[in-house]
């Protein structure tokens, strides 16, 4: 909480360090990583809504796109959309 200092949640699940944040239109949050995967984040509660897999390396970058989606780069040179 900005206000007070204090952590409101962890949010644990990747396997390997996180590289990328994003914050949705929403209100989730997406999170990359090493491990080569997404995951989109219920920020109320902490939980992992779901992961996305795809990318061959980590991943690099995350934009909030219009219509609900997702843009995300990796070192495996690709962007994809989700």
């Amino acid at each position: 909480n900005r206000g007070t200092g204090h952590r409101d949640l962890t949010l644990t699940g990747h396997s390997r360090m996180v590289t990328a944040l994003c914050a949705l239109g929403d209100g989730r949050l997406a999170s990359g990583s090493e491990d080569k995967t997404i995951k989109i984040w219920n920020t109320k509660t902490g939980q992992c809504d779901r992961t996305l897999t795809g990318h061959s390396n980590v991943v690099t970058a995350l934009c909030d796109l219009r219509y609900g989606r997702l843009a995300s780069g990796s070192y495996d040179r690709t962007i994809k959309i989700w």
